[in-house]
């Protein structure tokens, strides 16, 4: 059993790394097929038609236009901005001031430590990056470093979700969502569609 007690599981999501650009190209696909099935295909010839059908054609391609700079720039802030680490050498605020760690004030407030077996308090410590962890860090396997509030890695964005880029991960996923929402009635408005013309 002791064999067992010091294999990684996770050390195979190092080999995500390698899988990075091929996912940026992959969102630019999908990206780049929705925009034709929508606006080259669906509701551009509707738009350029004129008639009664180009007002509706017009408000629908705003908001897909809108939905798509939306996604555009999320998914962008997601993929570039750092997640947030944590700075070389950090310690808890306790351990600087000499103040004492289990003195009410500091374990209401912002608490780095965890209980041990013994009944008293030890600082939270990486053993990979060999540094104290604030609350809510974790190492991440991938980027192999200690990521503030960390959420996941994710393969989509090739980057870990943390502090720094939550908002914009969260605002990328209520995007998507809007987005395929649209998606799904422009399919539905299709089939309805070609149902339509073929019974003519």
């Amino acid at each position: 059993m002791d064999c067992c007690r010091h294999v990684n599981p996770l050390r195979a999501c190092s080999g995500l790394r390698g899988l990075g650009y091929l996912m940026l190209a992959f969102v630019a696909a999908i990206v780049a097929v929705s925009y034709y099935a929508v606006v080259v295909y669906t509701w551009g010839p509707l738009l350029l038609g004129g008639g009664g059908a180009a007002a509706g054609a017009a408000a629908v391609l705003v908001v897909f236009h809108l939905l798509l700079a939306m996604i555009i720039w999320c998914y962008l802030m997601v993929v570039f901005t750092d997640p947030g680490a944590v700075p070389e050498n950090w310690r808890h605020a306790s351990e600087e001031d000499g103040i004492d760690v289990n003195s009410r004030i500091i374990s209401d407030n912002w608490d780095a430590t965890y209980p041990t077996s013994e009944g008293q308090r030890a600082q939270r410590y990486c053993s990979r990056c060999q540094n104290g962890k604030p609350p809510r860090c974790h190492h991440c396997s991938v980027c192999n470093r200690c990521v503030l509030k960390m959420d996941h890695h994710c393969v989509w964005v090739v980057n870990c979700v943390g502090a720094r880029n939550y908002k914009y991960f969260l605002l990328f996923l209520l995007a998507c969502s809007l987005i395929t929402q649209q998606l799904t009635s422009n399919i539905w408005y299709a089939g309805v569609q070609a149902m339509a013309s073929a019974t003519t």
